[in-house]
């Protein structure tokens, strides 16, 4: 097998430098927030912003530079504003838990209902998230395949009982905050809120309690429940008491906190291959488990199961902490494995058909390493890198400008109005948790490289960064736009092709060498 040149000692400094790299945390983060459906708006049909969402951003991009142990950084999403008050970070994590979707225009008629569709989206997507669980299939009726009762559905949405989104201020050290998080009612009820006229009057309400429905009927609820959590994910002989001791009044979230992440008795282990198995389809393009969002018995299995558990064994014994993960990876002889096709053997033009047959030739065994497409984000970050203007700065607001120099994890999310760059490079749309992004290729994509204003300007961007002030067109500055671009020196064939497009020796000419080379595969794709 071929392996990445270099010796192990220099490969493990350039993993121990990435992973200490600021920008680690701005493209891991950009990852969990596919996961945690985050976007700076509401969606529906009027979209309102949500101006200061943006901080539950920054805390996943600076608790994943910090390495924060990953127990810790579900338990403060959860329910941060009530484990740790007095620690606005914390209070801002549980930014995830209301990054879903919401609908601000209520009606008399229908305010029960989309309160209980806004418990789901909290049940739905803590399941799929943090455990890789279909738990909101149980909604109207016991799970199809899980063993989730309609029961334990009810359960396990009562630790959000009292939960609802709120947009208020924040006194810190570093002054004064207004963050978008989540919250507990006011007097323990739900009250009916409508945005497009505040000064309405005598809105209905109702006890911040969660009621089994039948078939998943508001019009047909039955006895309050109380908060628990899916048997077959608690210890055999194992008291649910030990999660709720010591809640002085606290939400069920808090113990929902303490359950997720308990190894020895709760839902740990669980909690630890999820987040393992994402860390791997990260790397590879595939996790283990390839339905990295669906652990349960419809979900693919593992291919190496043992590896997966080991994997996250290693991790709660290493306190929980991310980056020795990264590195376990990193330094693998998996990830170092080169790139390679299985070749049958040929004689007289023919393909013996016994040697044609490979045992695993979709490479669900990692015997080579695949090509893959860099994630939209990652395509445009490397125009604006490539081009010479690419900003550093970190966190703060966003915007909706595709033309800044920001990295794209900074540009601001709204649901309605999705920056067109992204889309088409399958960008997700945060309306929902998502584990796995597709990968499309299709003529839009091609068009827009050939002629969307920003990928030209990035062009002509590169341009002057290879020959400021002057036409040229020498064999250095085809060499150096290779390099620049796709990292190699071009062939001899390429040479003189790209001499001959440089034959006018006009600024137009050198940018249309530039815009090819930011059109090859090879500057979307990686080997």
């Amino acid at each position: 097998m071929r392996h990445a040149v270099g010796s192990l000692a220099d490969w493990n400094q350039t993993v121990d430098r990435l992973l200490g790299d600021p920008r680690f945390g701005e493209r891991w983060g950009r990852h969990w927030l596919d996961v945690a459906r985050f976007a700076e708006s509401d969606g529906f049909e009027m979209d309102y912003d949500r101006k200061h969402a943006w901080r539950y951003r920054d805390f996943v991009i600076r608790s994943l530079n910090q390495d924060m142990p990953f127990d810790q950084f579900v338990r403060l999403q959860l329910a941060g504003d009530q484990l740790k008050p007095d620690d606005p970070w914390a209070v801002v994590a549980t930014g995830f838990l209301v990054a879903g979707v919401e609908n601000r225009i209520q009606t008399r008629k229908d305010f029960v209902q989309q309160r209980y569709d806004k418990l789901d989206d909290f049940t739905s997507t803590t399941g799929t998230a943090l455990l890789g669980l279909t738990i909101g299939c149980a909604r109207c009726h016991d799970h199809k395949y899980d063993p989730i009762s309609q029961d334990e559905y009810y359960s396990f949405t009562a630790a959000f009982a009292a939960t609802v989104s709120a947009t208020r201020p924040l006194k810190t050290s570093a002054g004064d905050w207004t963050i978008y998080a989540a919250a507990e009612s006011a007097d323990k009820r739900i009250m009916m809120q409508v945005t497009a006229e505040p000064s309405f009057k005598n809105l209905p309400s109702f006890p911040a309690s969660v009621r089994f429905l039948v078939r998943g009927d508001p019009d047909d609820a039955r006895d309050v429940v109380s908060t628990g959590f899916p048997s077959f994910l608690v210890g055999t002989d194992v008291q649910q008491t030990r999660w709720f001791s010591k809640l002085d009044g606290r939400p069920g979230r808090v113990a929902l906190a303490r359950w997720i992440t308990d190894p020895r008795g709760g839902a740990g282990h669980v909690l630890a291959r999820v987040i393992v198995n994402r860390l791997w389809h990260h790397h590879f393009g595939r996790g283990l488990v390839t339905t990295p969002n669906d652990f349960g018995s419809r979900g693919d299995r593992p291919t190496h199961p043992q590896l997966l558990d080991w994997l996250a064994t290693e991790l709660i014994r290493d306190g929980w902490r991310l980056k020795p993960i990264h590195r376990l990876i990193l330094t693998s002889a998996t990830y170092r494995m080169g790139y390679q096709l299985h070749r049958a053997s040929l004689r007289d033009d023919a393909i013996h058909a016994e040697d044609s047959e490979h045992p695993d030739l979709t490479n669900r065994l990692l015997w080579r390493r695949e090509p893959r497409r860099l994630d939209a984000e990652a395509i445009r970050d490397n125009l604006v890198s490539v081009s010479g203007r690419l900003n550093h700065a970190m966190f703060g607001p966003g915007t909706l400008d595709q033309n800044v120099a920001r990295r794209s994890v900074y540009l601001r999310v709204k649901r309605s109005k999705l920056i067109p760059l992204l889309q088409l490079f399958d960008s997700p749309d945060s309306l929902q948790t998502i584990g796995r992004r597709s990968t499309t290729t299709t003529a839009p994509q091609a068009l827009m490289m050939l002629n969307n204003p920003f990928v030209r300007d990035s062009a002509d961007q590169v341009r002057r960064r290879l020959a400021p002030g002057k036409a040229e067109r020498s064999a250095a500055f085809i060499d150096q736009g290779f390099l620049l671009c796709v990292g190699r020196v071009p062939s001899r064939d390429e040479h003189q092709l790209a001499t001959a497009l440089l034959a006018p020796g006009t600024p137009e000419s050198q940018r249309d060498f530039c815009h090819m080379l930011l059109c090859l595969n090879e500057f979307l794709y990686v080997e």
